[in-house]
């Protein structure tokens, strides 16, 4: 990411298909669904903060927690973990006082990377789904 100090660890397709590996060796469905749809939210999230990173550093954006929140929210109609978001995007010091000096841009933003982020989660989508696959018939 853009601020001195900070860079973020990306759940690649790798780790996606190796926890989907560990997913497919456990007995309880259960268990089994839930590391498999944990996967697939870090897998997603690595691309939504990769748009993250596009909005901050290609157009100078002052990214705070919140503003990266209502970006993600702009995107794709839900959240993400606010936990990582102040882990990236949280400036010691500041406060719900202090807000972005960019926070009155977000209509843009979201407007200009929608089809860019829609488009990349899509394609996130289908490499899980073929990476299930894969898994799946080579366990069989």
């Amino acid at each position: 990411m853009a601020k001195s100090g900070r860079s973020i660890y990306f759940y690649t397709l790798d780790h996606y298909k190796a926890d989907i590996e560990i997913a497919m060796d456990l007995e309880n469905i259960d268990q089994r669904r839930a590391m498999a749809a944990a996967a697939s939210k870090r897998y997603k999230q690595t691309v939504l903060f990769y748009w993250l990173e596009r909005v901050e550093v290609d157009d100078g954006v002052d990214l705070t927690p919140t503003l990266a929140l209502n970006l993600v929210k702009g995107w794709m109609g839900r959240g993400i973990d606010r936990l990582t978001l102040n882990k990236w995007f949280a400036v010691t010091g500041r406060t719900a006082a202090n807000k972005s000096r960019d926070h009155h841009r977000k209509d843009e933003l979201i407007e200009k990377y929608k089809e860019q982020v829609d488009r990349d989660i899509k394609k996130a989508i289908s490499d899980m789904g073929k990476v299930r696959k894969a898994v799946f018939y080579r366990i069989i």
